[in-house]
Parts: structure tokens; C-alpha cells; sequence
């Protein structure tokens, strides 16, 4: 299981292995006990059915057409002691099906934990003619509809390089894209055991100097299909590497947005801050000695330094386990009642929330001393290829949206909407700013919030599009 969360936790899944032995014997002695009940009962109603022909042509030789007490009386016990034995058989039947039901349940349950997670991907179609541009670290796929457009600019969204697969920022995607952005590419972010250490000869960095080189080629390739500028739209960790690309580049952008980003770090405390700046620029370094590793197998990203996304996703873990804690369990509720639809969802994303993804090490650091511990970009000293930038160097001519999550705990809700106070180059009229009733995950997996908040910023964007003449 090397994608595998559980794989950290070895003695764990053999625990969890050796737990399934005896419920999948439970299960295969049910389903045996339920055949010979249903063979033993439909034996009897044989032998009963056959009882009472007999007896019913008996009946005819032995009493006169006129006598009709003693046939009466023979169906009735007939059907009498049918019934009883329809309800035994039914209710036995039943009683073992549930025991088997809720030892199924269980068995799924772990078999979610235990068992290899199937390669993670997008649920949207598509093939490499849908493959904008493979970068090192990045692959742009375009999910446009087919349809004639009625805006010029396509939307792009950022997904998270945050443990998993990109594919949490799908849901978003796919919603604003029905809203009428239907011009709609997803930044894919590979896993580091994917990304090589070399490109073209040269030792290639996945700092925030490579990401945003990475960043503004892909604004420059979807300028140039159509023409204009795209709309710059980043899910979480992309928010201030995006926006920093914007300042670099404010011509790559039509307007600019980000949900539950961590894009000012000082507007509140939070734990992720907290625990980097009590650690201090060098704690990183004790980080990757405990959780870093260098990838030595045959992968292409062979020779890399690594920071292992399991630990990640522990933390992760350990930040929402009051929720995790009622999701399970009503998990390993609905599934030992059979609900499989109730159960689905849930299914899904652990399958997801469990399949790693690891970070590149020089990214690791960046953003951990440049974002969590120094605030760089709002502070005005962010470096990103040789040139200081900051928040007072947005364009005003590029208007901007925020969302932010009242329950947060990865990115609370004033470090993803604080930065828009500190924008005065952008009229009031060109900035929303949204703060919703949610998690972190619910963000970019809630209904209620896509229909409530992610239509006011479909809105917000399609009003500041291109159009084109129909």
C-alpha cells in the first residue's frame, strides 16, 4: 500500500487484517446456516404439502361429499401449520441476514483501511487531446463544455498541492462551470515521485521561483488559445503563489479569486501558524529529518528530497478529529445497515482523503518559512525571481473575490479573506469578499455553499468577462 496513509502504520493493518479472519468466517458460516434453514424449512413444507395430499384424497375415499367438517378441518390445520412454518423460515432468515448485514459492514469498513486504494483521477472524462500542457510538476487539463462559448476568457482553477490527488478542486470546477464559465481548465499537481529532478540537463526547482515560472506559462497558453486573459482562480494552498504570479504578470489575469487560502497568515491565529512560528525558520529543516526522505526506487522523480504527504494527511487527521471521528462512525453505521447510498459519498472521499500524495522538498520549505512563519507576500518582502514583491503591488486593474470559512481550521477565516482590506488599487465595486458556515473540506464539498457562495463569485467573474458578440 505505498499511497496509503495506513501504510505508516503497519503493525496497525496487520491488526486490522487479522481482525477480518474471523468476521469473513462469520460471514461464510451465516450464509451456510442460511442455506440449511431455507433447505431444512423448504424440506418440510415438502413433506407437509405432501402430508396433506395425501390426506386430502384419503379424506374423499373415507367420508361422503356431504361430511365437510373433516376436509375443512384439514385445510385449515394445512394452512395453519404452513403460515407458522413461512414465519419461522422468514424470521430466522431475517435474524441471521442482519447478523451478516452488520459483519459485511464491518468487513467493508476495514477493507476501506486495509485494502490498496485504486489510482485517484478525475471523474470527468478525458483523454491526452484534453491535456493542455504536461509541466514538470503540473498538468492542465481543459474540461471545457461543448458548447458555443459565450464568454472569450477561459476560468482556471488551482487545485491544492496538499497530500491528495488535485481532484478535490473538481467539484468547484464542474459547478462553476454549469454557472456559465464554460470555458474551464483544472491545474493538476503531481505527486513529487512524479516530478524528475532534472529537466533539459538542469537540476529542476520546485521552489516558489519554479512554481510561478510553471504558473505563468500556463496563464500564457490559455491567453493564447483565445486571446484574452484567463480567470485566475486558486483552491487553498495556490492562493498566494497565484496571486504573486498575477503581480509579476498582471496582464496573464482578468480577475482573480481564492477559497479558503492561506493568504494572510497574521489576520488570525491558527494552528498551522502557530506551530510553525513556535518552531521558527529552522524547524523545517527538524521537520524533513523526522518526515523527509529521498525517493530511491524507479520512479521518475528518482533522487528528489521529499517531505512523505502520510504525514500530512496525519496532521490532517489530528486537526479535524472530532469530525472524522462522527463521519466514521456513522459510516460504519450506514454501512452495516446496507445503505450503500448513504454510505457512498463517504466512501469516496476516504478512498481519496488516504491516497498520498508527497510534496517536494524545496515547495515544503518555501512555504512553510515564506508564508506560515514570515507572511512574506503581505509583508512586502516576498523574493520571486530576483524581484521583492507584496500585497500593495496588486493591480488595480484586475478585479478580486475571497472566500472564507467560519469553522477553518486549515486556513481560519481571516487569513483566506484579511488580504482584501489591504488592497486599496481596486475599486470597491471590482472586490467581494465572502465569509460562509463551513469546514475547511466544505469549502470545495458542500452543496449548500456551492449554490449560496460559489454563484455569487460565477456571477462576480461572468460580469467581468469578455464577451463575445453573438
Amino acid at each position: 500500500m505505498p499511497n496509503s496513509f495506513m501504510s505508516l502504520f503497519p503493525h496497525v493493518l496487520n491488526a486490522l487484517e487479522t481482525m477480518k479472519v474471523p468476521m469473513q468466517t462469520s460471514i461464510d458460516i451465516t450464509e451456510i446456516a442460511k442455506r440449511f434453514i431455507s433447505l431444512s424449512f423448504n424440506l418440510m413444507q415438502i413433506y407437509h404439502n405432501f402430508n396433506y395430499s395425501v390426506s386430502e384424497i384419503l379424506s374423499g375415499k373415507i367420508f361422503m361429499p356431504s361430511e365437510k367438517a373433516y376436509p375443512l378441518l384439514l385445510e385449515t390445520y394445512w394452512k395453519g401449520t404452513d403460515n407458522v412454518l413461512v414465519i419461522f423460515k422468514e424470521n430466522l432468515l431475517e435474524s441471521l441476514s442482519r447478523f451478516q448485514q452488520e459483519r459485511l459492514g464491518e468487513l467493508e469498513f476495514l477493507n476501506l483501511f486495509t485494502e490498496e486504494i485504486a489510482f485517484q483521477d478525475w471523474t470527468v472524462e478525458y483523454d491526452d487531446t484534453k491535456i493542455l500542457l504536461d509541466l514538470p510538476s503540473l498538468r492542465v487539463i481543459d474540461i471545457s463544455v461543448k458548447t458555443k462559448h459565450k464568454i472569450q476568457n477561459y476560468a482556471v482553477i488551482f487545485a491544492p498541492r496538499a497530500g491528495h490527488h488535485s481532484n478535490i478542486a473538481e467539484r468547484i470546477a464542474l459547478y462553476m462551470r454549469n454557472q456559465g464559465l464554460t470555458r474551464m481548465a483544472i491545474v493538476e499537481q503531481k505527486c513529487a515521485e512524479d516530478i524528475p529532478l532534472c529537466v533539459e540537463g538542469k537540476m529542476h526547482d520546485e521552489g516558489f521561483d519554479g512554481q510561478v515560472a510553471q504558473y505563468r506559462k500556463v496563464l500564457e497558453h490559455l491567453n493564447g488559445m483565445t486571446g484574452f486573459p484567463p480567470h485566475l482562480i486558486a483552491i487553498c494552498q495556490p492562493g498566494p503563489l497565484l496571486m504573486s504570479t498575477l503581480i509579476l504578470y498582471p496582464h496573464l489575469g482578468k480577475t482573480f479569486g481564492s477559497a479558503g487560502a492561506p493568504m494572510h497568515t497574521e489576520a488570525e491565529q491558527g494552528y498551522l501558524t502557530d506551530f510553525a512560528r513556535t518552531l521558527g525558520d529552522n524547524g523545517i529543516d527538524k521537520l524533513f529529518t523526522l518526515f523527509g526522505r529521498t525517493i530511491t526506487e524507479a520512479r521518475i522523480g528518482a533522487g528528489r528530497e521529499i517531505y512523505d504527504g502520510r504525514f500530512q494527511v496525519l496532521g490532517f487527521y489530528y486537526l479535524g478529529m472530532n469530525q472524522h471521528y462522527r463521519n466514521l462512525k456513522k459510516l460504519l453505521d450506514d454501512l452495516k445497515r446496507g445503505d450503500e447510498e448513504a454510505s457512498e459519498r463517504q466512501k469516496v472521499f476516504y478512498r481519496w482523503y488516504n491516497y498520498v500524495h508527497h510534496f517536494p522538498a524545496e515547495f515544503i520549505r518555501d512555504t512553510y518559512k515564506k508564508i506560515f512563519v514570515n507572511n512574506e507576500l503581505i509583508r512586502g518582502k516576498l523574493t520571486i525571481g530576483g524581484k521583492e514583491i507584496g500585497i500593495k503591488d496588486y493591480p488595480a486593474s484586475v478585479p478580486i473575490w475571497a472566500l472564507g470559512g467560519t469553522k477553518d481550521d486549515i486556513a481560519p477565516p481571516l487569513q483566506a479573506v484579511g488580504h482584501m482590506d489591504l488592497i486599496d488599487s481596486v475599486p470597491p465595486e471590482d472586490k467581494l469578499t465572502l465569509l460562509c458556515e463551513g469546514g475547511h473540506m466544505g469549502l470545495f464539498r458542500s452543496t449548500k455553499i456551492l449554490e449560496e457562495f460559489y454563484t455569487r463569485v460565477a456571477g462576480f467573474i461572468l460580469d467581468r468577462s469578455d464577451k463575445i458578440e453573438m
